[in-house]
């Protein structure tokens, strides 16, 4: 038998090339022991979570981000959709001279993620809210000095007095805005190369039958991100942005909470993760089954069936080094793509599923928050939790389902288009689980939601000055009556007790009921149920609703509904291409994800949202800023049936690809 040529030593010595675990070069021994496949599944994992944490972390601080800096819905999600714009110059070269040195790509990748995280922190240090701001306003008219009553005696004219309205009195929302977008811009950068790269790394590294497992690992690691990130989510929606004990709880829209806090966290670790991620080698060593012996020159010496030794280089068993693509390759590969149509007719279903999961993730949260006026921190345990849990189940469940059964590619379609239907009957059948909306008197009963003079109320009667566009509600809570403010409630004072911040002399809440906390508040007997129906309290009234859990339950299911045809699509993904074509396939694919389905579905969501808004942060000069009040029917219709509508057109794409394939098998 012929002596198998040897490679050279410069290229694939353990030491000194691609196929060691090294720092910068350095290769000690005890490092190659990482050199394994499990070892980098592990720090794929860790870096999937942290890529993954923004999905729900950025979803459950819309609320709040919106309100810090006075921006729209539409304007959030054109922030969120920066990202998928990087994403879409990155997409595509990253899966076409990406296939040398993989790993040091994806640790590349993570360094720029973990930048983009602290930039989409910093808005909050750069920009302190501003003396002529919205947000400075709330925060010093729900202050105890500054808080306007009911008082006829008013100088209207000293509500905007030394204010000169103009670029200098205006919120300054270009500047997070764009710091905003620049963290996101910089995330979508890095966030790409470890999905398109990672995969076809573990494809090439991993034996054919234990492929659905590691896929399922890698997709599960992406959506445990989530998972923690709604575990911060939860912790940090429970501290007020600045730190302080508002008189507000935090299911009052008024409520901001320390939003930043967790980019910081998901930033720090995205970056240790990608030094350790830096040290694997281009590829796995395949270990033998017997340990060989090594002579002198680095040659390994073994016996072939005839009993003769043979001596072949450390690199032969080795997983092969992927080639070197140039430029002029592009192009003609592209056209191979182009010819076919079952990968289109996938790649439209995956655009289609993109655009369902990215609208609905980045404004669930502000849903279930304005529509069932739950806590922001409970909705992150009790509402966000039960749904990434459920994309969770769904991609372990449909993994080891396609690996039980050995799904042909035809039955895995049908699976696809099953799940897609029962996911938009989930959308469809919360439309009509909703909740009575919020009457807020002095925004639902006058002509002009911002002009509390516009009709003929209490306040305008009992001439209370009250200024216009002013959010700071209080409510009645013998009657469950929300007022747009103190003074619309005809408030003329506020005292404390044990705490809490009461209001005095409402004669537009309760009349001269409201006497009765004065004569009552220094006896012994007033019990809080007393006090509970004749007094008002700051903040908008309880909304008692039983739908949120069915809710909950509903969005889970299509969660689990988008999770478990994952790990199917992937492996039908890889073959109905050639497979000198599967990182670029992967690369076009999430190209195509971001461009037509990730990046337009926060902002059209967004603006669908905005249409909802019945009452908008308005200063004294009329500068709009983000929505206090939303119309709930509205809102919930619109957000749940135009997503709802994209995952049943996603079935008949699902459908049309399953007829494609129906003759293909899986190579062995």
């Amino acid at each position: 038998m012929a002596e198998a040529p040897s490679l050279p030593v410069a290229v694939f010595s353990p030491t000194k090339g691609s196929l060691s675990c090294n720092i910068f070069g350095w290769a000690p021994r005890w490092l190659q022991v990482f050199n394994d496949l499990r070892a980098f599944m592990v720090c794929f994992f860790c870096l999937s979570i942290f890529r993954g944490i923004t999905i729900s972390y950025f979803a459950s601080m819309v609320p709040s981000m919106e309100k810090r800096f006075g921006l729209s819905s539409q304007s959030i999600g054109t922030v969120n959709a920066m990202s998928d714009v990087s994403g879409l110059l990155s997409a595509v070269l990253v899966a076409h001279f990406g296939g040398g040195h993989r790993p040091r790509w994806i640790a590349g990748s993570s360094l720029l993620v973990g930048i983009g995280y602290l930039l989409m922190a910093a808005p909050e240090i750069i920009f302190p809210p501003n003396p002529t701001s919205i947000l400075a306003s709330v925060m010093a008219t729900s202050s105890d000095e500054n808080e306007p009553f009911c008082d006829a005696n008013r100088n209207e004219s000293s509500q905007t007095a030394g204010l000169v309205c103009g670029e200098e009195t205006t919120d300054g929302r270009g500047g997070p805005l764009l710091v905003l977008g620049l963290g996101q811009f910089v995330f979508g950068l890095g966030a790409m190369t470890a999905p398109i790269l990672g995969m076809p790394f573990l494809d090439d590294n991993v034996k054919r039958r234990n492929a659905p497992l590691y896929f399922a690992l890698a997709f599960v690691g992406l959506n445990f991100g989530p998972l923690v990130g709604t575990g911060l989510s939860a912790a940090f929606n429970a501290i007020y942005f600045d730190l302080s004990k508002p008189d507000f709880q935090p299911s009052d829209p008024r409520w901001i909470s320390a939003w930043y806090l967790g980019f910081a966290v998901a930033g720090v670790g995205s970056i240790v993760m990608a030094v350790i991620m830096s040290c694997f080698p281009s590829a796995l060593t395949k270990k033998p089954r017997r340990k060989p012996s090594l002579n002198g020159n680095g040659l390994t010496v073994q016996k072939d069936l005839s009993g003769r030794e043979r001596k072949t280089h450390l690199a032969e068993r080795t997983a092969v080094v992927p080639q070197t693509i140039t430029v002029k390759d592009l192009p003609v590969n592209l056209r191979r793509l182009s010819r076919n149509s079952t990968y289109l007719m996938k790649v439209l279903g995956q655009i289609l599923s993109a655009f369902a999961l990215s609208g609905y993730i980045s404004f669930n949260v502000k849903f279930m928050k304005e529509q069932y006026r739950v806590p922001q921190s409970t909705i992150s345990i009790a509402g966000v939790l039960p749904m990434v849990l459920g994309m969770m189940i769904g991609v372990g469940l449909g993994s080891m389902f396609v690996r039980h059964f050995k799904l042909s590619p035809r039955r895995i379609g049908y699976v696809m288009a099953a799940c897609s239907f029962l996911g938009a009957t989930c959308f469809f059948s919360v439309t009509g689980l909703g909740c009575s909306q919020d009457h807020i008197i002095g925004v639902d009963d006058v002509a002009e939601p911002y002009n509390t003079t516009s009709a003929d109320v209490c306040m305008r009667k009992n001439d209370c000055k009250c200024q216009n566009a002013h959010f700071n509600p209080v409510c009645d809570t013998g009657r469950g009556r929300t007022y747009v403010s103190a003074c619309a409630a005809g408030c003329s004072s506020s005292n404390r007790r044990n705490g809490t911040k009461y209001y005095l002399d409402c004669v537009c809440a309760i009349g001269d009921v409201g006497s009765l906390f004065g004569e009552l508040e220094n006896t012994t007997w007033v019990t809080a149920d007393v006090l509970a129906t004749s007094v008002v309290l700051s903040g908008v009234c309880p909304k008692q609703c039983s739908n949120f859990p069915i809710y909950v339950a509903l969005m889970s299911l299509a969660m689990v509904c988008m999770g478990f045809p994952t790990a199917g699509a992937v492996m039908l993904q890889f073959r109905i291409v050639d497979k000198d074509l599967k990182s670029l396939v992967n690369g076009l694919s999430t190209f195509a994800m971001s461009a037509l389905g990730m990046l337009p579905a926060p902002i059209l969501l967004g603006w669908l949202i905005d249409s909802s808004c019945r009452f908008w942060q308005t200063d004294s000069c009329g500068t709009r800023g983000a929505c206090w009040i939303y119309n709930a029917d509205e809102f919930r219709w619109k957000f749940h049936a135009i997503v709802g509508a994209v995952r049943l057109i996603n079935c008949l794409t699902d459908l049309t690809v399953t007829y494609k394939v129906r003759h293909l098998a899986f190579r062995a």
